[in-house]
């Protein structure tokens, strides 16, 4: 067991208010990213940050509307999020829709330009178009920031942990906060999921694994460390982190024939021109709201309660196990286990091989005693579904309920193709009606000895569809045994009309 604790619109009216503000002396930031020249009493007149603004909501640019993608085909969190799929039957953590036609902007000003830190190598700027932005999401969007500000509790700590291990400005962390308002659960309406919102192709091009048990872009420790090998191979290809950053909202290729076409590496030069699409013009600037805001949120009339950051012990098991299982033996909630392991697609650990699982933190030691000495843990089989075999006919096989394999495997309105793979509950409780059958659990593993089981064995058809785990859960007895008193291997297959001999 291993304790981990993470502490720490109308696109014209647009493009002018854009040209306006970036035709300013002393707007950062070229290709090494110091401020421009500016005069001294420009200096004099913009060292300070605005004021918090004024609450009513301004009139203006609208937020661009939901075609705009990232660069991989997601969305920023602007962008309405749609909530994942439902994980083992919990719900989803909502994100309401902005409104999308609701003005954000008033009177830009473009006589404002602050740059900190200077020498920084992340600057953050404060010009009349951030300055719009702060204004939005402290007053049309104050609700659903002051949210985003308390998600941050749990995550950004963490996040700017692992940005420091590998070199990068902490200052990046808040690209999740724009990207998915903190939300590991975040699922946009183009497929991009997680803090992160990686599309399928990008998270497996960083080292994330997604397949029908496991899609790691929702776990928001293995995510951050994928976002920032991306972040730091952008910033290696344009080498300035507005670039970067707009390069993880557009796509790198979108980027460079921007750079190419415009002859300039100064992102907000780039702004000025036809060559960026108008979600990517505005995600540096809300970037920058966002850091401003959340570093001084009192600042701006936010008092929120922070989330108590991420923290849980992290175990490692071999066998397939269910969230019920798992609360049940390490004495914490289903949610608990839920919420600290979003990546479980079906809320099963993987049938095959380890998997580190996370559990409340004080948890690990006691789970891992409980698992040695339990018994009638279920035991889960993979099953192949046979040709013409029913949902039905396979709930029969091991009695279970249809319901509970649709669940579990995430079925489509409960249809079945041939050739598909189920993961299929093995544990058979006794029969609850009087004068039933009693029929025995199924456990893993047990010890037999093969002489006595030859000695009491009968032999069984296999039917299609049947596999050694299952015809072994029918029938009450351990999978090794029956396929050591067969001469074969658990994974070997077997056929329709063959015989085996059961204990």
């Amino acid at each position: 067991m291993r304790t981990r604790s993470w502490w720490g619109s109308a696109p014209w009216v647009a493009g002018v208010l854009l040209a306006a503000v970036t035709s300013v002396p002393g707007v950062a930031v070229g290709w090494g990213g110091d401020p421009l020249p500016a005069t001294e009493a420009d200096r004099i007149r913009v060292a300070f940050i605005p004021p918090p603004p004024e609450m009513p909501a301004p009139p203006g640019i609208g937020i661009p509307g939901p075609d705009s993608v990232t660069p991989d085909g997601g969305s920023s969190a602007v962008e309405a999020l749609t909530p994942p799929d439902q994980v083992d039957g919990g719900d989803p953590e909502p994100e309401d829709p902005i409104d999308l036609d609701h003005p954000v902007f008033d009177d830009v000003r473009a006589d404002a330009v602050v740059v900190l830190p200077p020498d920084g190598p992340y600057p953050i700027v404060v010009n009349g178009l951030v300055e719009s932005l702060i204004d939005y999401f402290t007053a049309r969007e104050r609700e659903r920031f002051g949210t985003w500000i308390g998600r941050s509790g749990r995550y950004l700590g963490m996040i700017q942990r692992i940005f420091r291990t590998r070199g990068l400005p902490e200052e990046l962390a808040y690209t999740a906060m724009i990207e998915s308002g903190f939300s590991p659960r975040a699922v946009s309406r183009v497929g991009a999921k997680g803090l992160w919102q990686f599309m399928e192709a990008t998270g497996r091009r960083y080292g994330l694994v997604v397949n029908r048990w496991v899609d790691e872009r929702f776990d928001p420790v293995k995510s951050t460390v994928a976002a920032a090998r991306y972040l730091g191979d952008l910033y290696g290809m344009f080498g300035h982190w507005f670039l970067a950053q707009a390069a993880y909202n557009a796509g790198e290729s979108r980027v460079a024939r921007a750079i190419q076409r415009a002859r300039t590496t100064d992102f907000w030069a780039l702004t000025q021109t036809r060559h960026l699409p108008e979600e990517t013009k505005l995600f540096v600037p809300q970037i920058l709201a966002a850091t401003v805001i959340t570093r001084s949120p009192s600042r701006y009339g936010f008092d929120v309660a922070m989330d108590a950051p991420l923290e849980f012990d992290e175990v490692t098991v071999r066998r397939a196990l269910d969230f019920e299982t798992v609360a049940a033996l390490a004495g914490v909630s289903i949610e608990a286990v839920r919420e600290l392991n979003p990546a479980l697609r079906a809320g099963i650990t993987p049938p095959f091989g380890a998997y580190d699982l996370r559990l409340p933190a004080g948890s690990g030691a006691r789970f891992e005693s409980a698992l040695e000495t339990a018994t009638g843990v279920p035991a889960w089989v993979v099953h192949r579904v046979g040709k013409n075999q029913s949902l039905a006919d396979i709930a029969r096989l091991y009695q279970v309920s249809p319901q509970r394999l649709v669940a579990v495997n995430q079925l489509p309105r409960g249809r079945l193709r041939g050739g598909t793979e189920l993961l299929v509950p093995v544990v058979h409780r006794p029969d609850s009606r009087p004068g039933g059958p009693e029929r025995r659990v199924a456990r893993l593993p047990e010890r037999t000895a093969a002489g006595s089981d030859e000695a009491r064995s009968r032999d069984v058809v296999v039917r299609a569809g049947d596999t050694l785990w299952g015809i072994a859960a029918r029938h009450g007895v351990a999978p090794q045994a029956l396929a050591r008193l067969n001469g074969r291997d658990l994974g070997q297959p077997i056929h329709p009309g063959e015989r085996l001999r059961v204990p």
